[in-house]
């Protein structure tokens, strides 16, 4: 997990991360396991080997919506494991809370993720440019959704 926080891609999910060492990156983890992210998995292949995580964040049961982030690692990436991984989750936080809607930001730079999200039926609610410095060059943030309804309608009927 600490070389998924500190690898080259992590500006895909993230803003460069406070801790420099292990234990560092234990303090920083254990603190955002007990008081921001609400569920937490590792993803693994078939051979038990890490490829990525998947968590939440910003969970509301009041307004009804969380915020969702997966990672893979590059290897992975184009195989359609991020949407299984994504769709397998989405099905878990629906069943668990009460949510009418999960969330997604992606990064204009990020042009793969930008897809495969409308390909899914995502919608975008909105943007703002100019959010995040990245190689010298401003770029916007998108923000995403799919509420429940459509997610059990579309995406909630691939996976058990």
């Amino acid at each position: 997990m600490f070389t998924y926080f500190l690898a080259d891609d992590q500006y895909l999910y993230s803003t460069k991360f406070g801790f420099n060492t292990k234990k560092e990156f234990e303090q920083w983890l254990r603190e955002r396991l007990n008081n921001r992210f609400y569920d937490f998995f590792i993803v693994k292949n078939n051979q038990l080997k890490s490829i990525g995580f998947v968590y939440n964040y910003d969970l509301s049961l009041i307004d009804g919506h969380c915020k969702l982030v997966v990672y893979i690692i590059d290897e992975y990436r184009k195989t359609g494991i991020g949407g299984f991984v994504a769709t397998k989750f989405m099905k878990y936080l629906f069943a668990k809370y009460p949510i009418r809607k999960v969330y997604s930001t992606i990064y204009d730079y990020n042009q793969e993720s930008l897809q495969s999200h409308i390909a899914a039926g995502f919608i975008e609610e909105g943007s703002i440019s100019d959010y995040r410095y990245y190689h010298g060059t401003y770029h916007r943030i998108h923000y995403f959704s799919m509420n429940r309804k459509t997610f059990e309608s579309t995406l909630g009927k691939l996976v058990k």
